[in-house]
């Protein structure tokens, strides 16, 4: 790819120069570094590269050993300019002298690490946002997760100190920053297919990567909410007919408080075949065949655990599970006014469906019969394919 400086955007830095130790194992001995784990057909670095380059003015990478590696990429490529590995203020500072002196209209470098494929969209207008108006010269980004030291933007101007600081010991990124009153900066999760995910998840070990490929490789889900008899079956069911119209295989889920799934007698031979130590059960029927799944006294399924058992399907519609972290259309009636709204509460609300109007234009409304205009939103969201003809 190609960049090219911005005065209206910092410079933009991706940190790639650490050692992937706690990568080995995922990784082929003949190219180790991180960078190259594939993650859903394109690098890791891919993914960072693609949700940065439209916030940012000069892509440069920051990244030690032989530079050839990173061509395809086609962005500049930069050392620590400290040897011996000493840390990501070394690479931070790799990169502002680098914006100095080959962007010089640029006046804040905003830095990402290799390993965080789902970077928000707004990371940079973001902590613009909280730098202005203030003498800070350093916004760190900020999750469900912690503080995220090295994904920042900093001012310019800080090259010299920060290279005397190195030149002094400091190696440690809060150390620094915290001499500069660094304002952190809170980003709420963002929806990958539908799921709630910390954007800045952080893929820096084999079983990191094994859970973002299955995030990826998912259904999409989106869900139903609403108090009970707002409506939640009747839209679900027009949501599922539209989207099979559309082509796409669509797999559902329901949840009850009433003990009311497969009623299983304890007499029963599949009950006697969990006592005696089955872990799976599967009752077959001539017209249907189903899991048996018993949960102990205390248990209460995670939609998580689920949903990670429905496969071979195009979406995923789940009823119910209102406070799940996953993207849901609220389903709201006039005559359930007393009902306080989900929406407020909960951003992963992505949409109201309503038998009445709103004065609120956001999250987006749409009349609770217009089942095809929210099947488009959800297509759109989700990434489905085209309306059916």
């Amino acid at each position: 790819m190609t960049t090219r400086a911005d005065p209206a955007r910092p410079t933009g830095l991706i940190l790639a120069g650490g050692q992937s130790r706690r990568m080995r194992g995922a990784m082929p001995a003949a190219q180790p570094d991180k960078s190259f784990a594939d993650l859903a057909g394109t690098p890791l670095l891919g993914h960072v590269v693609q949700r940065l380059a439209p916030q940012a003015g000069q892509l440069v990478l920051n990244a030690n050993g032989n530079p050839a590696r990173f061509a395809s990429f086609g962005m500049p490529v930069i050392a620590d300019s400290i040897p011996d590995f000493a840390g990501p203020l070394a690479g931070i500072l790799a990169g502002l002298q680098w914006s100095r002196a080959h962007a010089p209209s640029a006046t804040n470098l905003v830095s990402v690490s290799t390993d965080v494929p789902f970077l928000p969209h707004d990371l940079v207008a973001k902590l613009q946002a909280a730098l202005a108006g203030t003498r800070a010269p350093i916004a760190i980004a900020r999750s469900r997760s912690g503080l995220h030291p090295v994904i920042g933007l900093w001012s310019i101007a800080l090259a010299e100190d920060l290279a005397a600081s190195l030149d002094a010991g400091t190696r440690k990124v809060q150390d620094w920053t915290a001499r500069h009153d660094a304002i952190p900066v809170d980003f709420p999760d963002i929806l990958i297919k539908g799921r709630a995910v910390d954007p800045f998840f952080n893929t820096n070990t084999p079983q990191d990567l094994t859970e973002a490929r299955a995030l990826l490789a998912a259904a999409p889900v989106i869900g139903i909410a609403g108090w009970k008899n707002s409506g939640k079956t009747t839209l679900a069911v027009r949501l599922i007919e539209d989207f099979t119209r559309r082509g796409l295989k669509v797999a559902t889920i329901k949840r009850t408080h009433h003990d009311a799934v497969a009623a299983e007698a304890e007499t029963t031979d599949t009950a006697r075949h969990r006592r005696a130590g089955a872990a799976n059960v599967i009752l077959v029927s001539p017209h249907r065949w189903g899991p048996v799944h018993a949960l102990s006294e205390e248990s209460d399924p995670r939609l998580e655990d689920v949903l990670a058992r429905l496969t071979g399907c195009d979406l995923v519609v789940v009823e119910g599970w209102k406070s799940a972290p996953i993207a849901k259309i609220e389903v709201r009636r006039a005559a359930q006014a007393d009902h306080r709204p989900l929406a407020p509460g909960d951003p992963n609300i992505i949409a109201i469906a309503s038998d009445h109007r709103s004065e609120h234009s956001h999250p987006p409304h749409f009349a609770l019969d217009d089942t095809s205009a929210i099947a488009d939103f959800v297509a759109n969201r989700l990434g489905l394919g085209p309306r059916a003809t």
